[in-house]
């Protein structure tokens, strides 16, 4: 009995000790990768709305958490409807186009951890542009040719300030606000800008991970 009570106090004082060390964020493993994705509204700034509609845009990215700053690197798309038939002059038969952009952007984030489950952000990058709108070019060889979307490079950049909602012990639910600006490069006539609300995911890996919850067992 008394060697079983002994046991048992062992393993109380263990998972006691493990869980005050989970529960202090100063003794979670750092660094730490994390990955996410995110959603967001593109609105174009200085546009008429009747021809430049407002767009979509969606990233992937994946970074290494030290605490309080995240270097990332991320790949992503944006999108815009164009109703060129709107423009002055335009034939009737003007049909509707799309504007794209692929792009590549590295990045930082500065996060506040704290014991509760909202953590705010902010973050900025810098991104390697790629558009494309209604232009083809002509690749041929010994045999055939066949035509192919031209993609025409802009530097830029973007940032977002918002917060991160902790959903589960290594996922959280991000809110964000942003604006981009890119410059003309090969593509723009003279440099333009957007907003940029968005959603998104995060997920870290149990490597090591912030635990903001005061609420044991969580």
């Amino acid at each position: 009995m008394a060697l079983a009570l002994m046991l048992a106090i062992g393993t109380t004082t263990v998972a006691n000790a493990a869980s005050a060390q989970y529960d202090d964020p100063s003794k979670v493993g750092y660094p730490h990768i994390e990955v996410g994705i995110d959603v967001g509204v593109m609105l174009w700034n200085g546009v008429d709305r009747d021809i430049v509609r407002p767009g979509g845009t969606v990233d992937a990215r994946i970074g290494w958490n030290y605490k309080w700053w995240v270097p990332m690197v991320a790949l992503g798309f944006r999108g815009n409807g164009l109703n060129l038939k709107n423009l002055p002059g335009a034939p009737a038969d003007t049909r509707r186009e799309t504007l794209t952009n692929i792009y590549f952007s590295l990045g930082m984030r500065f996060v506040t951890p704290n014991r509760t489950r909202v953590a705010p952000f902010l973050d900025g990058w810098f991104d390697f542009n790629w558009w494309h709108l209604n232009e083809t070019q002509i690749l041929c060889n010994a045999w055939y040719c066949t035509g192919t979307n031209q993609y025409r490079f802009t530097p830029g950049f973007h940032g977002r300030i918002g917060m991160q909602i902790r959903v589960a012990r290594q996922a959280d639910l991000e809110i964000g606000f942003g604006a981009g600006y890119t410059f003309q490069g090969q593509f723009f006539p003279s440099n333009r800008s957007w907003l940029e609300p968005s959603v998104g995911f995060t997920y870290s890996f149990p490597a090591g991970y912030e635990n903001r919850t005061s609420i044991k067992g969580y």
